[in-house]
C-alpha cells in the first residue's frame, strides 16, 4: 500500500430540499443525507462504511463517484477537486473511479449482451482499440466467467455471475479506485464468499483502493483496513480495523458490534454482551441537537444536547499511541468508553 493520498473527502454534506403539505400550508424541509462527513483514502487501501439504513452510506458512494454533486464540503482525487467539475471534465475521473452496485439484475441492462456491456466503457476511453473482444474475454475469465459467454443476455446467468459481469465492467478501464455499495448483500450467503474472495484477490493482484459499503460486520472485518461508523449522516468513530472492532469506543459502535451474530455459540462458548437500542432512528429531516445518537443513548446526559461532540482520539496520549502504532482511532462522543468483550476472536 502506497503512501500517497488518493481520496481525501472534508466536510462533505448532501441535503435534499423538498416542499410537503402540513394542514392548509405548503411547508418546505431538507433531509440531511450526509451532513458534514470526512475521510481519506490511500493507494491500496479499502475503507468500509458501516451503519443502519438510511444513515447515508449509499449516498456517500454515490458522491465519491460524482453520480450525484454535493451541497457542500469538497472531495479530491488525488489533488485535484472534483467536487463541481462538469460532466465533460469529469470523463478522465469516470475512468479512475468506477462503481460495483448493489442490485445485480437492475445494474445490467438486459437488452445488451456480456460483450456490448463490457465493451461499452473501453470504447468511450478509447481503450485497447480493435482488441475489444479479447479484452472482454479477458475480463471474464478474471472474474471467473466462461469467456465463451460473451454473446449471452444477463437473464441466462445467475445472480452471483451477474455481479462478477458487475465487477468485470468497473476493471474494465482499469480503475483507481472502486467504490461497492453492498456487492454482496442480495447474494446467497455461498455466492458471497465467493464474490468477497475475488475481490480480495483482485485488490491484491491489482494494488486496487476501495470504499466498501456493507451491512454485514464481518464482511467489512474480512476485507476492510481501516472502518468508518455513520449514524444519520454523520461519522461517530473511525479508525484502524483492529481499534474498532477490538476496542470500540462509541456506544454505536458498541451496539453494532455486539448485535453481529457469534458462531462461537453454536460451539457452546457462552454469548457476549448484547446492547439492546431503545427507540427508532430519528429523521434527517430534524435531527436532534448536539449529538444525534443521544436520543437512543444511554450514556446521553444534558451536555450530548446542546454541545455537537467532535470527531477526534478519546485522549491526547490514546492519539499520540495510535499514531505510533501506524493507525488512528477517533471517535464523537463526549463519554467515550472503550469495550474488548463485544466480538469473539477470529483465528489467524
Amino acid at each position: 500500500m502506497s503512501d500517497q493520498t488518493l481520496l481525501k473527502v472534508t466536510d462533505l454534506q448532501r441535503h435534499f430540499p423538498f416542499r410537503e403539505v402540513q394542514g392548509l400550508k405548503m411547508v418546505r424541509a431538507t433531509v440531511k443525507a450526509v451532513d458534514g462527513i470526512s475521510f481519506s483514502i490511500k493507494q491500496g487501501q479499502t475503507l468500509g462504511l458501516v451503519g443502519e439504513s438510511g444513515c447515508g452510506k449509499s449516498t456517500t458512494s454515490r458522491l465519491v463517484t460524482r453520480l450525484d454533486e454535493p451541497t457542500g464540503g469538497s472531495i479530491e482525487f488525488e489533488g485535484r477537486d472534483i467536487s463541481h467539475l462538469k460532466e465533460h471534465q469529469l470523463r478522465g475521473i469516470r475512468r479512475d473511479v468506477q462503481m460495483i452496485f448493489q442490485d445485480p439484475y437492475s445494474s445490467l441492462n438486459p437488452r445488451h449482451t456480456v460483450g456490448s456491456i463490457l465493451t461499452t466503457p473501453l470504447q468511450v476511453h478509447g481503450l485497447h482499440k480493435g482488441k475489444e473482444k479479447a479484452r472482454v474475454q479477458e475480463l471474464l475469465e478474471l472474474v471467473g466467467l466462461n469467456p465463451e459467454h460473451i454473446n449471452r443476455y444477463p437473464s441466462e446467468f445467475s445472480g452471483g455471475q451477474r455481479q462478477r459481469i458487475g465487477i468485470a465492467r468497473a476493471l474494465a478501464v482499469e480503475p483507481k479506485l472502486i467504490v461497492a455499495d453492498e456487492p454482496v448483500s442480495a447474494l446467497d450467503v455461498s455466492i458471497q464468499a465467493q464474490v468477497m474472495n475475488l475481490l480480495a484477490k483482485l485488490r491484491n493482484e491489482l494494488d486496487l483502493a476501495f470504499i466498501f459499503v456493507a451491512h454485514d460486520l464481518g464482511v467489512v472485518r474480512h476485507f476492510c483496513d481501516q472502518v468508518a461508523v455513520m449514524y444519520l449522516g454523520k461519522i461517530v468513530e473511525y479508525g484502524d480495523k483492529k481499534k474498532i472492532y477490538e476496542a470500540p469506543e462509541h456506544p454505536y459502535t458498541q451496539a453494532l458490534l455486539s448485535a453481529a451474530p457469534d458462531i462461537n455459540v453454536a460451539r457452546g462458548i457462552a454469548p457476549k454482551e448484547r446492547i439492546r437500542l431503545v427507540g427508532d432512528v430519528p429523521s434527517p429531516i430534524d435531527p436532534p441537537s448536539g449529538c444525534r445518537f443521544r436520543t437512543r443513548c444511554w450514556k446521553a446526559q444534558d451536555v450530548c444536547a446542546t454541545q455537537e461532540p467532535p470527531l477526534v482520539a478519546a485522549t491526547t496520549e490514546e492519539s499520540a499511541r495510535a499514531f505510533r502504532e501506524g493507525g488512528v482511532h477517533l471517535q464523537a462522543c463526549h463519554f467515550p468508553e472503550v469495550k474488548t468483550d463485544l466480538v469473539a476472536e477470529v483465528p489467524a
